[in-house]
This record gives structure tokens, sequence and C-alpha cells, in this order.
């Protein structure tokens, strides 16, 4: 039964971009959000970025661009920590927001819709709002926008420092994959909470016919979803979010 649970609370994370696309008011509007989708909505990156643990992990990456930045530079700019954790503030979300665009641009609603329908049953949609309002279940999902809060923007955080790693940018690191900080028992400690919270009820009808749709969920939009182009993405792309603002502070140079 855990390992259903963890599966289906991934659904937040693995299938996040796929699913929602952000609202802007600039630009080509998104392709439509599959309607079961909405329900399961995770966190967009600003308000990620909110959340204790994801401030940490910006200000930490804030940290490490300021020690990269070129100290003559950084002078002549009078450029500060604070700067510089702005900055980092400013790219895990921008690059959490052309993640998500990209991402929704490779979705099919109609067919996840479809299939969605089809393995799940006439009116599903609508009883996955249902049993959303559910006290259990709404405490599950809650518990897990706060994981994926964090799990989102560790991802972001950790395809910058690809993305610069693989443009040969010399920047320090400030991901907790890369520096092995403590903080990551911290971000388990939260990952862990949803799957905790779900165990202890999986008796509950609710639950179980919640997480029974998750996963109906994550296998339409993914099955859905254009994987040739999915596969056409990479970290580099984020570099037309980050190399400009980089070379204006320092840390790349220009």
């Amino acid at each position: 039964m855990r390992d259903r649970i963890r599966g289906a609370t991934a659904l937040l994370t693995v299938v996040m971009v796929i699913a929602i696309a952000p609202v802007s008011a600039q630009g080509p509007a998104p392709n439509p959000t599959p309607a079961f989708m909405k329900v399961l909505a995770p966190p967009t990156p600003v308000e990620s970025i909110e959340a204790p643990l994801s401030a940490r992990l910006a200000d930490k990456l804030g940290q490490a661009w300021f020690d990269s930045a070129d100290p003559a530079c950084r002078t002549s700019k009078s450029l500060d920590l604070a700067a510089y954790q702005k900055l980092a503030r400013t790219m895990i979300v921008a690059v959490g927001d052309n993640m998500r665009e990209f991402s929704a641009s490779v979705q099919d609603a109609p067919k996840a819709e479809a299939q969605f329908a089809a393995q799940a049953g006439r009116g599903a949609a609508g009883e996955l709002q249902r049993l959303a309002n559910d006290p259990v279940v709404k405490e599950f999902l809650n518990r897990n926008r706060k994981r994926a809060a964090v799990e989102l923007t560790q991802t972001y955080l950790e395809n910058i420092e690809r993305a610069l790693l693989l443009r040969r940018v010399q920047a320090r690191q400030a991901s907790p994959l890369a520096t092995g900080d403590d903080i990551l028992l911290e971000i388990e400690k939260v990952s862990s909470s949803p799957l905790d919270y779900a165990d202890a009820n999986n008796k509950k009808r609710a639950m179980n016919r919640f997480l029974e749709l998750m996963a109906i969920a994550e296998r339409a939009v993914s099955e859905t979803s254009n994987q040739t182009e999915l596969l056409k993405w990479g970290p580099v792309r984020l570099m037309v979010v980050l190399e400009g603002p980089l070379k204006e502070h320092c840390v790349m140079k220009g």
C-alpha cells in the first residue's frame, strides 16, 4: 500500500508541469489543462518559493552565486549578498515558469480527458472533485502541496545548476545533492509527511478511491503527451532565462 501511495503522490512532482498550464498575461495562450488535473494542481513556482525550506534553498543558491561572482565586477556594481539572494529567487521562479510552459505545450487535454474517462469511468472527474472535499483527502492534498513546493523548488535549482555545468560556467553549487547539506534531512521529513498520513488512513474508502484516480490521471496525462517533444528538452534550454541576469550580476562573463 505504501508503494502505491508513494507512486500516487509522485504525480504532483513528476507530472507537475505537464498537466498544469501556467496563466500569463504575456505570450501565446497555453494549452488547456485537463479538467481532472485541476484538482491535483501543484503550487506555482511563485507559491513554491515561499515555503520556508524553498526560501532556504534559494538563499543557498544566492550565496553560491555571490561567492562565484567576479569580485571586481561585483564591487563596481555595488552588488551585495542580498542582491544575489533576490536574483536566486527570481531565477528559480523564472526557470520554473519556463519548464511549466514547455511541458504544457506538449500536453493534449482532449485526449487525456478521454483516456481518463475511459479508464476511470463516466463522471470520474466530478467524483475526483467530490473526493477532494473529503476531510481526510483534503488534508492529504494539503500535505502533498507542501511537499511539492519544496521538491519543485529543488528540481528547478538542480536544473539551473545542470544548465550552468553544461555551459561550463564556473559557479559554486548549492543543490543539497551536490553539497551534502543537512537540509536534505529536512526535505525528506516534509516529503514523507503525505505518505505517512495516507498510510495511516489507508482503510478509508475515500482515500483508496482518490489514490486510484490519481494513478489513472497520471497515466492519462503522461501517455497522451508528446513524448518526442518531451525528450528534446534539456537543461541547456534554460540558458535563455539565465544568461542575461547572470552576466549582469558578474557570475558569467559578458
